[in-house]
């Protein structure tokens, strides 16, 4: 077992599959098995189609660790949290990737990964915007209370350690608040990529990564987060009647809402999906 566990890493961290998930080749190895391997739809349901290249798709592939369920936070506390499984995405050593940057961060690793991480820009609960393209050009900002200037600091490589150094500079300054700035209200059918939020401070934010649908129409969505503190971002579980096997949620129509087990219940309208998709 040991054995084939070792190889399946080392497939993971193929060439190919860096390129896919680029945070890998700097994350510990782990056994792990693709989201859609690991969570199987519910009896009757089947997956909604997803083009190769979709975010829905590339979220089907996440790494899901096997090894192990529990959640750490970013210190390697053990932490008692409602996990279905832990996703093989680093967390950092810093109080900084939580629920909303969670969110974010997902998001952003998959335009780095289709090449459009120059087009990407996330702004601070302050208003401010802050784009990739501008911090590696040396764009800085310094925050004093509520006031914040933008100043010229030395540019930066282009590469992907570069692009996850940005990422924790934007987790710093945005949060549930801000990102209704970077998206958009949902009146269509939910898809994978799409997250519920609601600002505050604290506020939460989850995120669909899988969606299937019935022939009578219902929809579940496996649904994942990060949160309070800084921790590993993992699959959600919950008892009762508002999942299909303990890991699908019903997700709702207007008017109605998405119960999750760490949070109130999101109703409809706070789905919201990202402008750059």
């Amino acid at each position: 077992m040991r054995i084939a566990c070792f190889v399946f890493v080392l497939l993971l961290a193929a060439p190919a599959a860096a390129d896919t998930y680029p945070w890998l080749p700097d994350t510990e190895a782990a056994p792990v098995q693709r989201l859609d391997a690991a969570f199987a739809p519910p009896e009757g349901f089947s997956r909604v189609a997803a083009v190769d290249t979709s975010y829905a798709a590339w979220l089907r592939g996440l790494p899901v660790r096997t090894d192990r369920r529990h959640v750490l936070s970013y210190a390697g506390a053990r932490l008692s949290a409602p996990s279905a499984g832990v996703v093989l995405l680093d967390v950092g050593n810093r109080n900084l990737q939580q629920c909303a940057d969670s969110v974010i961060r997902l998001h952003a690793e998959y335009q780095w990964h289709r090449g459009n991480a120059d087009a990407l820009g996330y702004h601070f609960t302050s208003g401010d915007l802050s784009t990739w393209k501008a911090w590696r050009r040396g764009e800085r900002f310094k925050v004093k209370g509520a006031k914040v200037s933008r100043v010229r600091g030395g540019g930066s490589k282009s590469d992907h350690k570069a692009f996850r150094d940005y990422l924790d500079h934007v987790f710093r300054y945005a949060g549930t608040r801000s990102l209704g700035r970077d998206s958009d209200e949902i009146d269509g059918a939910l898809m994978a990529g799409d997250f519920f939020v609601e600002g505050g401070g604290p506020g939460h934010a989850v995120m669909l990564l899988d969606v299937a649908v019935h022939k009578d129409g219902r929809r579940v969505a496996l649904v994942g987060q990060g949160y309070l503190p800084a921790q590993e971002f993992h699959v959600l579980q919950a008892p009762g009647p508002h999942t299909l096997d303990g890991v699908w949620f019903l997700l709702p129509d207007k008017g109605g809402v998405l119960d999750t087990p760490s949070w109130r219940p999101f109703p409809r309208s706070s789905a919201r999906r990202f402008k750059v998709q």
